[in-house]
């Protein structure tokens, strides 16, 4: 009996080894599958963040590029309005010019003055 025994007792403990050996292979590749599960989210997060990023980047890109358009526009429209203002200022001398012509009594023009063109006098800006 003693040997049904060592041979009961030798079967059990065999049994519980290979259970051993496969609840510590189990738990081997259950700890691998978490890391894999991390580093796939961990990587993902990275991802996210870095769309993130080149999205703002892209966006601030643009509102850049308005803001100078913007300047540009204005420019544009404050030459715009100095070269209205310049017309404006040499037609008026030019007016003044002429109405005070009306009054004066006229005079032979000497040889310096003939060989000048009347031009209107140029504004400040114009000078430039």
């Amino acid at each position: 009996m003693s040997s049904i025994a060592n041979l009961s007792n030798s079967d059990d403990e065999c049994y519980e080894a290979n259970l051993a050996r496969k609840r510590t292979k189990a738990e081997a590749l259950l700890q691998e599958q978490e890391q894999k599960e991390r580093l796939k989210r961990q990587a993902q997060k990275e991802a996210k963040l870095a769309e993130r990023k080149r999205l703002e980047e892209e966006i601030r890109r643009k509102q850049e590029e308005e803001e100078v358009q913007q300047r540009e526009e204005q420019h544009q429209r404050d030459l715009a309005h100095c070269l209205e203002a310049d017309c404006v200022t040499t037609i008026e001398q030019q007016w003044c010019k002429n109405w005070m012509k009306t009054f004066q009594p006229p005079s032979s023009p000497s040889d310096e003055e003939m060989n000048l063109l009347n031009y209107s006098p140029l504004t400040k800006r114009q000078h430039v």
